[in-house]
């Protein structure tokens, strides 16, 4: 009697293993393809039964490994599936998987884990996902300046490049604390929006430079949001001035020759009264 259960027990796990081995199933497609790291993707499936009408619920379980997580329910309960002899039944499921914002470029593997009464199997090596990983990176700058030397009012204007692949939303640029120079502008702060990738942004400011400085440090903050993710970026910027002879030297600056004008004309004025109280003598 027990040989008989444990023979009835043994044809029962082979014929279900044999059930579920017979159970094919595809991936057709993936959304967006490639997938661009730090989004979601969503990974559609197909299933189809090639053998008799399955004997317990099949259920699809995504595995999903680095650089993937999970962001919707990773276990489809398929049901039971009806075979080859009621009708080939093609079966429909699909996953979102949340990808690494630093996923490298290239496929990644996805396993699953397929269940069917007590016989579970893992499929591997045969899902990949393909991904692309636009690095994100701005690069702020000083793009145009009238101050050439101390003791200057005037402008500069920054100037934000996306040299990355990713799109930039809500940019907001605000100028940090410097002693180099006093800002004349009514505020420190912009909001620029979205910056699309290959693409720039510039705002102007007005400020006044103060004596003795022959280089502008021109700390600033840029905050923006990538993915729904936000971020916060210093940057140190720097404008380097001339000298005034410097300046004059190269013609950038005419040399200020009042003060000459003035020693000339007092000289004249001594030299016209020396003689004028000579001659009376």
């Amino acid at each position: 009697m027990k040989k008989l259960i444990l023979l009835l027990m043994a044809v029962l796990l082979l014929s279900s293993l044999a059930s579920a081995q017979t159970l094919r199933i595809d991936m057709i497609g993936q959304d967006d393809d490639p997938a661009l790291a730090g989004d979601i993707v969503e990974l559609r499936f197909k299933m189809e039964n090639l053998w008799k009408d399955t004997a317990y619920d099949v259920k699809v379980e995504v595995l999903p490994e680095y650089p993937f997580s999970a962001y919707s329910n990773t276990v489809v309960n398929i049901g039971r599936i009806e075979g080859t002899s009621s009708g080939l039944d093609t079966i429909y499921f699909d996953y979102k998987l949340k990808i690494d914002q630093n996923a490298s470029d290239g496929e990644h593997e996805i396993k699953l884990k397929v269940t069917h009464g007590d016989v579970v199997w893992i499929i591997k090596d045969q899902f990949y996902v393909d991904v692309e990983n636009k690095k994100l990176a701005l690069k702020p700058y000083i793009v145009d300046s009238n101050i050439i030397t101390d003791e200057t009012r005037g402008k500069f204007t920054i100037e934000i490049a996306n040299i990355g692949g990713l799109n930039v939303e809500a940019l907001e640029l605000q100028l940090l604390d410097s002693g180099d120079y006093r800002l004349l502008s009514t505020t420190d702060y912009v909001y620029l929006g979205n910056l699309e990738s290959d693409d720039t942004e510039s705002e102007d400011f007005d400020v006044y430079v103060e004596e003795g400085i022959t280089e502008v440090n021109i700390p600033v903050l840029l905050k923006y949001v990538v993915n729904n993710v936000d971020y916060e970026e210093n940057f140190n910027l720097r404008l380097d001035l001339l000298t005034e002879n410097e300046a004059i030297k190269l013609g950038l600056v005419k040399k200020n020759n009042t003060l000459n004008i003035i020693l000339v004309i007092l000289i004249i004025i001594i030299v016209f009264f020396f003689v004028r109280k000579y001659r009376k003598r």
